[in-house]
């Protein structure tokens, strides 16, 4: 099976870097590493960022807009682009399972969206190399040594990455729910969005919708590794970053489960 696997993915990816859409999120990725250097330099005195500081600022402003837009986009168009061109029924026409098929599309998208992150995360060390790694105000504060740095830096960084994997499986979703890829990229976008802009305004029970949405948790580790850098009192083990972890993984788990079960009872003949 993995085999199989592996081969249908280096098929897919073969495939998507055929077409534009993943150049563009790319370099839009990229392009927020460079716009964050103008937002932490225009808030900030002089001498006051530094390299750890810029680096976060930047992840947090392509967490928070450019790569859950592309990500959704990319895994809403992975299947039902397929269907809509009318090469799903031939692809599994060969011995290859619909199980298979779905988790090498997937990850194809799991991967784009690393790349998302890698891209913004490779410029934004080039750009920060221009910053020094303490402030002038560190000194009053027990800054964590450099090796210490990197380690909270990289937590956050990876931690980041779960409320993203719920937004990609929500995509996935949709791919599968409708038929046609540019539909699919519409219905997709727009209740992302709409939810974004919503939640903060409807309360359940005494409680805003918000907690209980795993995109309100995009900057959380990030932020909280900014403050750790920063020698302010932080912790991992938070009631929010709980919220971010449930909220994420039963997400990812729901919308992961319900594609599969609408995939395999799919009748492919209509």
């Amino acid at each position: 099976m993995l085999s199989e696997v592996r081969r249908l993915f280096v098929s897919e990816m073969a495939k998507v870097w055929r077409t534009k859409l993943p150049y563009v999120g790319l370099a839009c990725s990229a392009l927020m590493a460079l716009v964050a250097k103008q937002s932490v330099e225009s808030f900030a005195q002089p001498g006051q960022v530094t390299a750890f500081n810029y680096f976060i600022s930047s992840i947090i402003l392509s967490s928070t807009l450019t790569t859950p837009i592309f990500a959704t986009i990319f895994a809403a168009i992975s299947v039902a682009a397929e269907t809509s061109r009318g090469t799903l029924r031939t692809v599994l026409v060969r011995p290859v399972t619909r199980t298979q098929f779905l988790i090498a599309k997937f990850l194809s998208a799991v991967l784009y969206l690393v790349l998302l992150v890698a891209t913004n995360a490779l410029v934004a060390i080039i750009v920060a190399q221009k910053y020094p790694l303490n402030e002038s105000l560190d000194a009053s504060l027990e800054v964590p040594p450099l090796w210490s740095q990197l380690l909270i830096c990289g937590s956050g960084l990876a931690l980041s990455l779960i409320p993203q994997l719920a937004t990609v499986a929500f995509g996935f979703m949709i791919s599968i729910i409708v038929a046609s890829g540019g539909t699919a990229v519409g219905m997709a976008l727009g209740l992302y969005l709409t939810v974004t802009a919503a939640k903060q305004f409807i309360s359940i029970g005494g409680y805003e919708l918000s907690q209980f949405v795993f995109s309100t948790y995009f900057d959380l580790p990030l932020k909280i590794a900014d403050a750790k850098i920063s020698g302010m009192y932080e912790t991992w083990l938070q009631e929010r970053m709980l919220y971010m972890l449930s909220t994420s993984l039963v997400a990812l788990a729901v919308f992961l489960a319900v594609s599969f079960w609408l995939f395999l009872r799919r009748d492919l003949n209509y």
